[in-house]
């Protein structure tokens, strides 16, 4: 009996120590990593990737909008939003639809909806590179379109 009480304690100590590192209170100490790491690693030498063209919205819908950029190198997609003066929704990175993991491209497009018609917002976006490199972008304005006179 004293065996099997000594074997849970260790177990139950052991699954805390694993809880503990992975929360970041232990990251000095060597507990080996199980399953699957879907965190981004950020290289000392990471290059943010360079906007080469927008952001930019291609005219904005009465319920939302597209914005629209390019970047040098290829790097996730992901806009932040909300009503011009706030940042209050993030959209999510975009993400490969079989197998769940970020998208890398060159030529990015995020379609932002159920926003309020008539409207003021503001909006930035964020690139990050293969390598962990990030570029946020400055503040951009946008208007959704009205349904007076339709």
């Amino acid at each position: 009996m004293l065996i099997f009480l000594l074997i849970v304690l260790l177990a139950g100590l052991g699954g805390f120590g694993y809880w503990a590192y992975n929360a970041g209170y232990l990251k000095s100490l060597p507990f080996p990593k199980f399953g699957n790491d879907n965190s981004t690693k950020t290289s000392s030498n990471a290059v943010p990737p360079q906007f080469t063209a927008g952001p930019s919205v291609d005219g904005a819908a009465l319920d939302g909008f597209v914005v629209r950029w390019t970047t040098n190198v290829p790097a996730t997609s992901q806009v932040e939003y909300g009503l011009k003066g706030s940042f209050t929704s993030k959209t999510d990175v975009e993400t490969d639809n079989t197998t769940g993991k970020p998208l890398y491209p060159i030529l990015h497009a995020v379609v932002i909806i159920g926003l309020t018609q008539d409207t003021d917002y503001q909006y930035r976006v964020t690139s990050v590179s293969l390598d962990g490199g990030t570029a946020t972008s400055d503040v951009q304005y946008v208007k959704t379109a009205s349904n007076a006179g339709l």
